[in-house]
């Protein structure tokens, strides 16, 4: 019984690592090798070109319209259950279905015998290369040529030319290494020259993609645990003392949570960057980082919450940032009557709008340090807004141009269903205890109403019966979250429903009413079973 041809592939792989010799194949499964391994070959080289060089990668860019593409509430989905790591894997099926393409384009390719003269081999490669530059990158928004690229049209010709040509070569090489006299019916597998066999091919080719399998992976995991932390540190200790579990006042950068809507954050080349300010202006400006450094700077505390953040959730952080007050650069520009929207767009393309009203209030400032040190590719480098009193998704990231228009600009996220004013609700979260007590019991946590700040936090320790006020640290700045604790004794053994909530500045209490992240952020209360003993 004859069997499928990836099973007798894995076949020949297995008994030339095992250094026997295989068994002939049929002449489709022959061409099912060399096109598999000739689209590794081709993905290992646009991985290699993509993260050494920074050239432009069909899979990500595929990634990133399938992100804009797909219904809003199944990429919530993703990245509830799978967290940051939900982008990597993304950008992982990608790579396989292009990788499926490339393969399906080799088999096609040795049916028809297009790989029979050096003709044919360079018409293949031109019109694959072709088929990525004038079909499927514009399809996928990156322009022809990938022109709409931040890498520009001629970084992407170059590169997805060098892909295909590479992937030609390979695969007309491997169906002449596949290729052999053998009985009718089948092809013998014959060793490759130059005493190199097919077992330490094997090894190369299955250790190259194990290394860019880690790489990925694990850059990912790093990512996710330690630059894309909760800002809740399990033993670190808060305002009040012997607290652990508290968040901390400053959230260490490490520790600062990260979304972005990227598979890979852009690496800006600070010798090129340029600040440039215009649209609705009479004097444009186009300032280095080191000019906008120059500058007179604020310093301000600020927290961030992202507007995907589950009540009770981790994307929340404080931290002191340094930079130039927006207002002041648009007095500079000289805004024209009329406008209405600043639209701030970012190296990978994503954009975003505010009011103009609110740009110019107190507070709002274009940030290039981060508790002391410089904005990190991760957080913005090397510029990002913040904008007191909004969502972290209007903090724009890797800003590159602001323009001034006289219209409601619908951003990135806006398109897809997210609130346009986006401003923050009232929340408070429990930290500690986490679900256990013996005896005497300290309850702290969290609360941030974004530019409102909070005038007071209670506590129930009987599922909302009852309220209790609790202790606030105030506020480092009007922009900040703040810290509370309560002391609490249970007068009987066994399980408390613990719940807080806040009250802002101007006295409105945070609302009890559940509601999901998706469109305008999460409301609801903070709940917590702790059972004493």
């Amino acid at each position: 019984m004859l069997r499928p041809p990836l099973l007798r592939l894995m076949d020949y792989l297995q008994l030339n690592i095992e250094g026997r010799e295989a068994q002939p194949v049929t002449k489709a499964e022959a061409e099912l090798q060399a096109a598999i391994l000739a689209a590794v070959a081709a993905t290992i080289i646009s991985l290699i070109l993509r993260f050494a060089l920074g050239a432009p990668l069909v899979p990500e860019i595929l990634a990133d319209y399938l992100f804009e593409v797909l219904p809003i509430e199944l990429v919530e989905f993703a990245v509830s259950f799978f967290g940051a790591f939900a982008k990597q894997l993304g950008f992982i099926g990608c790579v396989i279905l292009y990788g499926l393409f490339l393969v399906a384009v080799g088999v096609l390719s040795l049916r028809l015998r297009i790989l029979s003269n050096r003709t044919r081999l360079l018409t293949l490669a031109a019109g694959l290369s072709l088929l990525n530059l004038f079909f499927l990158i514009p399809l996928l928004g990156g322009g022809l040529l990938g022109r709409e690229l931040r890498q520009g049209s001629i970084i992407s010709t170059v590169a997805v030319t060098i892909v295909c040509a590479a992937y030609a070569v390979t695969l007309s090489v491997l169906s002449r290494w596949f290729s052999s006299s053998a009985p009718p019916g089948s092809i013998a597998m014959r060793l490759a020259p130059d005493n190199v066999s097919r077992r330490r091919i094997v090894k190369w080719i299955g250790a190259s993609v194990l290394a860019v399998g880690v790489y990925d992976i694990c850059g990912a995991l790093f990512s996710s645990w330690f630059e894309g932390g909760s800002g809740r540190i399990r033993k670190g200790t808060g305002v009040f003392p012997n607290i652990d579990g508290l968040a901390i006042e400053v959230t260490p950068n490490p520790d600062f949570y990260q979304v972005s809507k990227n598979p890979y954050d852009p690496d800006v080349d600070i010798r090129r960057w340029k600040l440039e300010i215009g649209g609705q202006v009479e004097n444009p400006l186009s300032l280095t980082l080191d000019q906008l450094r120059a500058l007179p700077a604020v310093e301000q505390y600020a927290t961030l919450e992202c507007i995907s953040n589950e009540v009770g959730g981790d994307l929340i952080g404080n931290a002191l940032w340094r930079g130039a007050p927006l207002k002041e650069l648009l007095n500079q520009a000289q805004v024209k009557e009329g406008a209405l929207d600043l639209v701030l767009h970012a190296a990978d393309k994503y954009s975003d709008s505010i009011p103009l009203e609110r740009a110019m209030r107190d507070g709002v400032m274009l940030a290039y340090e981060m508790n002391g040190a410089l904005l990190n590719t991760t957080h913005g480098f090397p510029l990002r807004l913040i904008v007191p009193g909004i969502f972290g998704m209007k903090n724009v990231k890797w800003i590159t141009r602001i323009e001034l228009v006289n219209y409601d600009f619908k951003g990135y996220w806006q398109k897809r269903g997210w609130d346009d004013r986006a401003e923050y609700k009232t929340m408070s979260r429990i930290d500690a205890p986490n679900s256990a007590a013996s005896g005497a019991a300290t309850i702290c946590g969290i609360a941030f109403a974004g530019d409102r700040e909070i005038s007071k936090v209670e506590i129930s320790t009987d599922g909302g019966k009852n309220w209790e006020l609790a202790d606030v640290k105030p506020g480092l700045s009007p922009f900040s979250w703040v810290l509370w604790k309560k002391d609490w004794t249970p007068s009987v053994r066994g399980k408390h429903s613990i719940v807080v909530r806040a009250t802002d500045g101007r006295g409105i209490v945070q609302t009890s009413s559940l509601a999901p992240p998706i469109p305008s952020g999460a409301s609801g209360y903070h709940i917590r079973i702790i059972e004493t003993a």
